[in-house]
């Protein structure tokens, strides 16, 4: 199916507001007085007035200064559109293409049933409200595979389930027995470490997160229950549920890890387990979770946030991080130190973010349309449109094609040419079409590939069902237009947003990012924009107490004269315990580390420094004047800026280059309502 790039998505969904106003307003209003005129195009007053109420956060005030800043943005998008027009942008293949591509998506709600729709839906809401746990074991299965190569798959699963049923281990068995390389575990390859045997285990999942016949086998068991063999496109499972919690939706959680590998020895194992302990003591005594996770854990990524983690869904965590969430009730609830394949953790609670029941149906009924389940709907379709088009067919003419088809079509080998006797035989046909064995072979010849042979009946039978859904599913799309007068307003939407993208990607976005002399150049006008500020190259090591500081003090001094690496400088102080002293090194802005405000230019060691309820001693390495930064070293914030200025740039060219007139009496009349 074809994929809508992510930031045409977002900003398609931006410029949509205008577009509609463009597009779906009745042009021919005797009593819609034109408010912009651009050379011959002509936008009246309530195109304006709906993309402005629309937009507007309170569309109840007809403010006259935000209609006029607001006026502004609707002239300099006009302009544009008009300019991508011009350009004939509109008759490029890339744009073609792309713009069948949104049509296809836009078609799929006409192609499928309602009542259908509605029923998965519901389901899908009703399964939403429930994380499962689950393993599983698989014999492998082409989706079209013969009868005989069936049987064959389906006796093995059963023998393995029999195995089951009578006490043997699941965990076991599917170490030995399945055929998901995850069950048993893989080396070490050039481009990935080893990766450990899962026993079949495949932790948390929610609803469409698994294929629908596995999703249905797994929603229908109770905890420890052993499913019949499930069929799928992968093949044939076997599902035990391990675990049903209630719905964890959307978390918002910080942890604190100490890391540890899974095969790490004793004295390792020993130490991580003890430095987790202390920290989780002296959370619980007190100390602030977020100073803690900064200091020692071994994330740094999120230890730089307070240990916060990105929002993430049960699929997207470890299983003993999602059981462990789950035993959290509050907000700020810690847990008790956890341990998972990458260390041992302590997990505070935000929040668990659930969406309204709105929010949730919008968000389902748009993965069900790109899910398998679909094709339920979809089929109810096309069983109304057989009888709405008279479908007829021939099957008796399809027989030749089981003679005819050889396993050269799996090598993408195989020619059409084979079916020229008779070529014309109608299989075929509704309203007023008809599709003979010559089409269904060009068909055939257009899908083959390189694949896994499989019978040859079962094969042409499924790419004969597949030809007639799709045949009787496109004319219907072709007369989208023509039946759905709103369908043909959104496509309206589409083309114009499409047009507006690309020649905004084409004299701002891609212009910015290719254009290395213009970029430079702006950089260098406008150097005093990108300045660091004063800065530090330094070691900053943070104690408990006062006293710890001024005694270390000495020591830090004669370790850095002697070059000691700081992580040495570190341990000699944590002999006791795991916690007495952090460090971090680095260059630092003094609005990055507060402890360095009034810190000495000088190089060497500091006196103590209270910050947080902590003790801070800081070596200097060197300090670093107030100077430009290096365009390498904000590129990214000066090609933003950059854009920003070629954005302005065209706009006021496109108000050059073109006649305008905006009727100031048309809005007048607007800001008087």
């Amino acid at each position: 199916m074809y994929k809508i790039p992510m930031k045409r998505v977002v900003f398609l969904s931006v410029v949509f507001s205008f577009v509609f106003a463009l597009s779906s307003m009745a042009a021919g209003q005797s009593d819609d007085p034109v408010l912009l005129k651009i050379n011959e195009r002509e936008i009246t007053v309530s195109e304006f007035e709906y993309v402005y109420t629309k937009n507007n956060l309170n569309p109840q005030v007809l403010d006259p200064k935000s209609i006029d800043e607001y006026l502004e943005l609707f002239v300099n998008f006009n302009l544009k559109v008009y300019e991508a027009m011009q350009l004939g942008l509109d008759t490029q293949a890339t744009f073609i293409n792309e713009l069948d591509g949104y049509r296809e998506q836009l078609a799929q709600p006409y192609l499928t049933d309602q009542e259908v729709s509605n029923q998965l839906l519901e389901e899908a809401y009703e399964r939403m409200q429930w994380d499962l746990r689950a393993s599983h074991i698989l014999i492998n299965l082409e989706e079209h595979a013969s009868p005989a190569d069936t049987l064959q798959a389906w006796n093995r699963i059963m023998e393995i389930r029999n195995k089951i049923t009578e006490g043997e281990n699941f965990e076991e068995i599917a170490r030995e027995y399945s055929e998901d390389p995850s069950a048993k575990g893989m080396p070490a390859t050039a481009n990935r470490p080893a990766m450990r045997g899962n026993s079949g285990d495949l932790g948390y999942f929610s609803v469409l997160d698994m294929v629908y016949p596995f999703e249905n086998a797994a929603y229908s068991l109770q905890i420890d229950e052993i499913s019949a063999p499930v069929r799928t496109q992968f093949g044939y499972h076997i599902i035990k549920l391990t675990d049903k919690l209630p719905a964890m939706g959307r978390a918002r959680v910080a942890h604190i890890m100490v890391q540890l590998p899974e095969d790490a020895g004793t004295e390792q194992t020993e130490q991580a387990e003890t430095k987790i302990k202390e920290i989780y003591q002296e959370i619980k005594d007190g100390e602030d979770f977020e100073s803690m996770a900064q200091r020692f854990s071994d994330d740094k990524a999120s230890g730089r946030r307070g240990g916060e983690l990105p929002p993430f869904t049960s699929n997207r965590m470890v299983p003993q991080f999602i059981k462990a969430i789950s035993e959290l009730d509050e907000r700020n609830n810690i847990s008790k130190p956890l341990r998972t394949p990458y260390g041992w953790h302590i997990v505070k609670l935000f929040e668990k973010q659930t969406p309204s029941e709105d929010e949730a149906m919008a968000e389902l009924k748009n993965k069900i349309g790109r899910d398998s389940r679909a094709a339920l709907s979809q089929q109810v379709v096309i069983d109304r449109l057989k009888s709405e088009y008279d479908f007829t067919e021939n099957p008796e003419n399809l027989e030749v094609f089981f003679e005819k088809v050889d396993e050269s079509v799996f090598e993408g080998k195989w020619d059409k040419n084979l079916m020229d006797e008779n070529a014309e035989a109608i299989l075929f046909a509704f309203a007023d079409t008809v599709f003979s064995r010559a089409d269904f072979a060009q068909y055939l010849s257009q899908t083959q590939t390189m694949r896994t042979p499989e019978a040859i009946r079962s094969y042409v039978s499924a790419m004969y069902s597949n030809f007639k859904n799709e045949t009787i599913l496109e004319y219907e799309e072709q007369r989208l237009p023509e039946k759905y007068p709103e369908f043909r307003k959104i496509m309206n939407e589409y083309h114009d947003g499409i047009l507006l993208f690309e020649l905004t990607d084409q004299k701002v976005w891609g212009k910015a990012m290719k254009d290395t002399a213009g970029l430079k150049q702006f950089f260098n006008n406008n150097i005093d924009d990108y300045m660091w500020d004063d800065r530090y190259d330094a070691v900053i090591y943070t104690f408990n107490t006062e006293q710890a500081a001024k005694s270390g003090r000495r020591q830090i001094r004669k370790a850095h004269r002697r070059n000691t690496p700081t992580e040495e400088i570190v341990a000699s102080f944590n002999q006791s315990s795991q916690l007495e002293v952090s460090a971090d090194k680095g260059v630092f802005e003094t609005e990055e580390k507060p402890v360095l405000e009034n810190l000495s230019p000088k190089s060497g060691i500091s006196k103590v420094v209270e910050h947080n309820n902590s003790y801070h001693l800081v070596w200097v390495n060197d300090f670093i004047p107030a100077q430009p930064k290096k365009l390498s070293e904000v590129r990214g914030l000066v090609i933003a800026d950059y854009q920003n200025y070629l954005e302005k740039k065209w706009v006021n060219e496109l108000r050059e280059k073109y006649e305008f007139t905006v009727y100031r009496e048309a809005l007048n009349s607007l800001q008087k309502q």
